[in-house]
């Protein structure tokens, strides 16, 4: 194929499944900061800095004492030093909420609902609320961006010079090379997004194919299942804080970041534990430990740098598509880069609908065939995948007299959430707009005769 031929690749992907591509990047660029978020809104989040904190097992207590009808599911550690730790917890109302323990004083600060932005943007980036179907509709949209990016690089000549070619000109000039400036510098991010991407993919079609989800959990889920207790039961189970600490003590190089009941055993008299060791580029749950409260045994010890060669990498997977692997340094750079590339894609679409305007008169006719139902159903995608946001939401709430009541979400989360539903439409309307009107990127007298003539690149 010739070079045009790439470029209408390129145009035909950024057009008929860039709206759909946008939000997915969108919600993710967004999904990475999420947690900095919920701190940030949530004043129940935030703690003043102490001198010691508190052991596991001390959160936990704090947390039964406020609460002696709360059925402990798993405890995050504090996401930084200012921040409080997490519990989460069954309500007899069968309502799942987060209890924000102070790790400095052991204060319960207050609960909210399981539901928060990081759980809104985490689910929506990664399925749209659509469950399994998501799964696949989601991560199918990392080929198009492969796609995009392969043909990018094959019709824009010598493009390994061009790193250092500033825009320069006006108008339509100036945002061409604005555009191909952003998507040289941003090839990094955009490979690695991409195959990550197509990795996931990957995973949904081998578990659907009967492979394994994980390296370690219940059958059919794992490759190995943690094995039952061969000690002697002890005259009184463990307390959580007392597995943990043995747990510790035999890897003291563990940075402990979760701890959790049953979680990969399916065994509520085991205690599961994650963190971070030397190898950081992977997710915690890469090395993770299972203690046995019955008996004080451990279980299981699983350290990333022992796992065979396909799960490191499945492990790797994650902290690379998200940018968690190096604390808010790498958040920041990718959330920039998120920005970025969002970016590429609305400037893709002002320049092609500049392009149908320039050609046909400011007519906008040669549509590429099926944008009509791209846009109607990258809003129905976006509408109902909202709807079902809500729903989950909704669903976390309390049980009173067997009504079910909406949760009580912290009034900066809704807001941050009702903002970035509110732009998102906002966009998606104005690239409605743009593609089906595109003779409004241009001034009334820039239709001319030499324009139309112009390179079609």
């Amino acid at each position: 194929m010739g070079k045009q031929a790439w470029f209408r690749i390129h145009s035909f992907t950024g057009v008929i499944t860039g709206l759909v591509l946008f939000v997915i990047c969108w919600s993710g660029t967004f999904a990475v900061v999420s947690k900095e978020l919920d701190l940030l809104v949530t004043p129940e989040a935030q703690v003043k800095v102490g001198e010691e904190k508190a052991s596991w097992g001390e959160i936990e207590d704090a947390v039964k004492k406020a609460h002696p009808d709360a059925e402990v599911m798993f405890i995050e550690g504090p996401l930084y030093a200012s921040a409080a730790a997490q519990v989460v917890a069954n309500m007899p109302n069968q309502r799942v909420v987060r209890f924000y323990v102070n790790p400095y004083t052991l204060e319960v600060q207050d609960q909210r609902s399981f539901f928060n932005i990081w759980r809104f943007f985490a689910v929506f980036h990664f399925n749209f609320f659509l469950s399994d179907f998501g799964d696949y509709f989601v991560t199918a949209f990392s080929i198009t961006l492969m796609a995009s990016l392969v043909s990018a690089l094959i019709f824009y000549k010598r493009w390994w010079r061009r790193f250092l070619k500033w825009p320069s000109g006006k108008g339509r000039a100036f945002w061409s090379d604005l555009h191909k400036v952003g998507g040289l510098w941003s090839l990094w991010f955009v490979l690695v997004i991409g195959v990550t991407g197509v990795w996931y993919l990957f995973e949904h079609v081998y578990v659907a194919a009967g492979g394994s989800a994980n390296y370690v959990g219940e059958s059919p889920y794992g490759v190995v299942q943690v094995p039952a207790s061969a000690a002697d039961p002890l005259p009184n189970p463990l307390s959580l804080g007392e597995a943990v600490a043995i747990a510790q003590a035999d890897w003291p190089q563990l940075n402990i970041r979760l701890v959790a009941y049953g979680w990969y055993s399916d065994r509520s008299d085991v205690i599961y534990i994650e963190g971070r060791n030397e190898f950081s580029l992977v997710r915690e749950r890469a090395n993770q430990m299972h203690v046995d409260l019955t008996t004080g045994e451990i279980l299981w010890r699983n350290d990333a740098s022992d796992l065979p060669a396909y799960w490191v990498w499945s492990n790797m997977a994650d902290p690379l598509h998200l940018g968690n692997f190096g604390g808010l340094w790498s958040k920041s750079l990718y959330f920039i880069f998120g920005l970025i590339l969002c970016g590429l894609i609305l400037s893709g679409t002002w320049l092609h609908a500049h392009r149908l305007a320039r050609d046909t008169g400011g007519e906008g006719r040669h549509r590429w065939t099926g944008t009509r139902t791209a846009i109607l159903g990258a809003l129905l995608i976006f509408s109902v995948s909202t709807w079902f946001g809500m729903r989950h939401a909704y669903n976390l709430g309390p049980i009173e007299e067997g009504v079910q009541q909406f949760p009580d979400i912290a009034p900066g989360v809704i807001a941050v959430i009702g903002v970035w539903v509110g732009l998102t439409l906002a966009i998606i309307a104005a690239w409605a707009i743009l593609l089906w009107r595109p003779q409004l990127v241009l001034r009334h007298n820039a239709v001319t005769g030499a324009a139309k003539s112009a390179s079609w690149i």
